[in-house]
């Protein structure tokens, strides 16, 4: 049998090699660590690659259609491998087009899936509570230097027994129900099993999703792109939510068709959105969803956090004694 050998960048191989190395030893199976560096040096040691780690410092400084230049370099250098049987990969999903190389080869992919479903699930509840409790309105008057409270009918409504509809329930849908529930929402999960889960208050299907609109107070969107859920929400859908709904993505850009969601907010036909992800990114400069009253964005960054990286080290870990044990 022929010793494992893994690709992985310079830093990550400097910060984890004697974790990486104390996991071969705990597995009994001689490991060799190749630093891209090394590859650079000498491209002809990628004939030893069997493995490959995507790590978060690779990303870094790019997107997931915009890659960065190590990003690139890294993908040149595994999609090179001729021996390469195993990625593992920073992302939560496999759909990015950097991977499509690996997928086309046959290789295995483990991802990170989980890592930023804290911070990604309490940036959309931010939103959430923000626009619930009137925050738009207050930093507009701030920004005018009007003093303006709200009484009477133009009070928010409360949350608790607003009913928000969660597209996708993986870890990230699931905490989003969690901490929405804390609040006092109802929440209605939706996913392709037609399997009870305990972490919403009800479990619907995607064939349901027409039907579950017009109680909707909020559409949250934190699906994988898939032939099932690309364009899920267009203008027919959108026309079924009540006019005070609001619509936040987190998951895939084209999951939702932003000019039906222009259209729908010019009309006044939805109170507001939350975006973190689109259609073409970075988001165009010419874009109306820049300018659109009520609407709030990210730069694909709603799962920025500090305590990432250490999450991702520990899943690929993890990944890696499963890789090795399975021999």
């Amino acid at each position: 049998m022929n010793s494992p050998c893994l690709l992985l960048s310079d830093e990550m191989d400097r910060a984890n090699g004697a974790a990486i190395d104390a996991i071969a030893a705990e597995c009994a199976r001689p490991l060799q660590r190749l630093a891209l560096s090394a590859v650079d040096a000498d491209p002809a040691r990628l004939d030893a690659v069997t493995g490959a780690w995507y790590s978060r410092d690779l990303f870094t400084g790019g997107g997931p259609t915009t890659p960065s230049r190590a990003t690139l370099r890294f993908f040149e250098r595994a999609d090179a491998a001729p021996r390469l049987t195993w990625l593992h990969v920073m992302s939560a999903g496999t759909d990015l087009p950097m991977y499509r190389g690996a997928h086309a080869r046959g290789v295995r992919l483990t991802t990170s899936t989980g890592v930023t479903a804290a911070p990604i699930a309490q940036t959309a509840v931010a939103a959430v509570l923000a626009h619930a409790r009137g925050f738009p309105g207050w930093l507009d008057a701030q920004r005018r230097g009007d003093w303006a409270p709200r009484y009477g009918a133009a009070s928010p409504a409360d949350l608790g027994g607003q009913t928000a509809v969660i597209v996708g329930l993986g870890p990230i849908g699931l905490e989003i129900a969690r901490l929405l529930r804390a609040v006092g929402l109802h929440t209605i999960g939706v996913r392709q099993r037609d399997e009870a889960c305990e972490g919403v208050d009800e479990t619907r299907v995607y064939a349901d999703l027409d039907a579950l609109l017009p109680r909707c107070d909020w559409l949250i969107l934190c699906c994988p792109l898939t032939p099932l859920t690309h364009g899920l929400v267009d203008a027919a859908r959108l026309a079924r939510l009540p006019a005070h709904a609001r619509v936040i993505n987190v998951g895939r850009g084209p999951v939702l068709q932003e000019a039906a969601l222009v259209d729908a907010l010019r009309a006044g036909r939805l109170a507001g959105a939350y975006l973190d992800v689109f259609e073409h990114e970075p988001l165009p400069a010419d874009s109306p969803l820049w300018t659109l009253p009520g609407v709030w964005l990210s730069p694909h960054n709603s799962a920025a956090s500090l305590g990432n990286g250490t999450r991702d080290v520990g899943r690929f870990l993890q990944a890696l004694r499963g890789w090795l044990q399975a021999g």
